[in-house]
C-alpha cells in the first residue's frame, strides 16, 4: 500500500513525462514544419535561377548521361547486421526528360563481388558490406557505375503504401501462405483491389511453386514469379505516386519517406528530383526484369545473367538508349518480289528487317512508314530515302512496318541516313 506522498510523487513524476512528451512533439513539429518551409523557399530559389539561366544560357541536352541511378534494397530489418537483401532494384532518372527505367535484380543472381574475391548471390553482398557493397557488387555486375542507394526495411514499405492511400493492383490468382516460424501470414484473393501497406507487402513477398523468379516463354522473353510481380507492383505504386491525388500527400510524404528509408542521395539531388517531379509520368517508365536462366553450380541454385540481353537491357532502360528499330516490309503494289527487294536493300543499309510479306491489298497508291508516335522522328531519313509518308499509329514501340505503294521506283540515285 503507497502511502499518500508516495502517491503525489508518482504523480508528479507522471505529470512531468508527460510535459516532457509534448514538448517533444512540439519540438518534433516545429523542426519538421522549418525543414519544409526551407525546402520550399530552396526549391523556389533554384527554380527561379534555373528559369533565369534557361533564358540566358546554353540548354543541357538530353541524353543518357543525365540520369542518376538508385539502387533500391528492400530488408528484411533496416538494422540486422546479417540480412539479406529481399529486394534490388536499379533505378534510373532523368530529370531533364522525366524519363525513367527500372530493373529488377534477381537476389538470387550470381555475380563477382570484388572486395571477396569470389562469386556469390548478390544479395548476399548486403549482408557482409552493407549498401556499399551492394553498391559494388551491382556496379561490377551490370558493367555501370552506380554511386547511389535508398534502403528500407518491410515496416517501412507498409508505411509509405498507407500514406499513398494504397495501391490498385489486380490480384491474379489466389495467394495463400503461412509460415508461423517467421510470422509471415499471406492471404490474397483474386481481383482487382486497394491494397493497404499490409496487404501489399503480402503481394511482393508471396512466392509460388515459380519461386523468385522463372523464365516461363524464351522466345518472347517472359518472365514470372515473385520478382515479375514486384516489378509489377513498382509500376502500379509508380502510377499510384504521380497521380493528381498523391499531391496533396507530398508534406506527409516528405516527412515519412525520410523517416522509413536509409540514403547517401546529397540534399542538391534530392531537390532537382522535387524540382522536376512534374516531368514525370508513368508512360516515360520502362521496368524490365534482369534477363537469365536458373542454373544449378557446385548443388546452389542460381540466377545467371544473360549477358546478351543484359546489355540491351541496361542499355535501353538504364542508359535510355532507344530501342534499335525493327522492320517489316510489306507489298502493297501488287509488283511480284517487291517487298524482298525492298527488304534486301534495306538490310544492305544496316536496318533489322524482322520479316515480309503481303499488304491487306495491292492498291496503295503511295508508300507508307507506319510507326509509333515516339519514334516518328527516328524513321524520317527512312522515309525520305523511300520517297514515302510517315504515318502514326498505335503499333507495337520500335516495331515500324513499310508499305510499299505504286509510287514507289528502284531507279532513283539513293542515300540513305541510318
Amino acid at each position: 500500500m503507497l502511502s499518500e506522498e508516495e502517491v503525489r510523487q508518482r504523480k508528479a513524476a507522471l505529470e512531468e513525462r508527460r510535459q516532457l512528451k509534448r514538448a517533444y512533439r512540439r519540438r518534433q513539429i516545429i523542426v519538421y514544419s522549418v525543414s519544409l518551409v526551407l525546402a520550399i523557399i530552396l526549391m523556389a530559389v533554384t527554380a527561379f535561377f534555373t528559369y533565369q539561366w534557361g533564358l540566358d544560357g546554353p540548354q543541357k541536352a538530353a541524353t543518357g548521361d543525365d540520369r542518376l541511378l538508385v539502387l533500391f534494397l528492400g530488408t528484411d530489418e533496416k538494422l540486422e547486421a546479417s540480412t539479406r537483401a529481399d529486394t534490388m532494384m536499379l533505378m534510373s532518372l532523368n530529370t531533364v526528360t522525366g524519363e525513367a527505367g527500372v530493373v529488377s535484380i534477381p537476389r538470387d543472381t550470381r555475380v563477382w563481388i570484388p572486395s571477396r574475391q569470389r562469386y556469390e548471390r548478390i544479395n548476399a553482398a548486403f549482408a557482409h558490406g552493407g549498401p556499399a557493397m551492394a553498391l559494388e557488387a551491382v556496379s561490377h555486375l551490370l558493367g555501370t557505375p552506380v554511386e547511389y542507394y535508398v534502403h528500407t526495411d518491410f515496416q517501412g514499405f507498409e508505411k509509405l503504401v498507407d500514406v499513398l492511400g494504397g495501391v490498385e493492383i489486380n490480384v491474379t490468382r489466389r495467394m495463400q501462405y503461412v509460415d508461423k516460424a517467421g510470422g509471415l501470414e499471406i492471404d490474397l484473393r483474386p481481383g482487382v483491389q486497394v491494397l493497404d501497406g499490409e496487404k501489399a507487402l503480402q503481394y511482393v513477398r508471396y512466392r509460388d511453386r515459380l519461386g523468385d523468379v522463372s523464365l516461363v516463354d524464351p522466345f518472347n522473353d517472359a518472365y514470372d514469379g515473385r520478382v515479375e510481380r514486384q516489378r509489377q507492383f513498382f509500376e502500379a505504386l509508380v502510377s499510384q505516386t504521380l497521380s493528381p491525388s498523391s499531391i496533396v500527400k507530398l508534406p506527409q510524404l516528405v516527412t515519412q519517406v525520410f523517416r522509413i528509408v536509409n540514403t547517401n542521395l546529397p540534399w542538391d539531388r534530392v531537390l532537382s528530383l522535387a524540382m522536376s517531379a512534374t516531368k514525370f509520368s508513368a508512360d516515360k517508365v520502362q521496368t524490365a526484369v534482369l534477363p537469365g536462366n536458373s542454373e544449378v553450380l557446385n548443388n546452389a541454385w542460381y540466377w545467371i545473367i544473360n549477358e546478351e540481353k543484359a546489355k540491351h537491357v541496361i542499355d535501353t532502360v538504364i542508359h535510355g538508349k532507344p530501342e534499335p528499330l525493327k522492320l517489316v516490309v510489306l507489298n502493297g503494289n501488287g509488283r511480284s518480289g517487291i517487298a524482298q527487294e525492298v527488304a534486301d536493300l534495306l538490310s544492305y543499309y544496316g536496318y533489322d528487317v524482322v520479316s515480309l510479306g503481303n499488304a491487306d491489298h495491292f492498291n496503295f497508291a503511295t508508300t507508307q512508314v507506319v510507326v509509333s508516335p515516339q519514334d516518328a522522328e527516328r524513321v524520317k531519313p527512312l522515309a525520305d530515302y523511300l520517297g514515302a509518308s510517315i504515318e502514326e499509329s498505335g503499333t507495337e514501340h520500335a516495331r515500324v512496318t513499310v508499305i510499299i505503294g505504286k509510287d514507289y521506283s528502284n531507279t532513283k540515285d539513293r542515300s540513305v541516313g541510318i
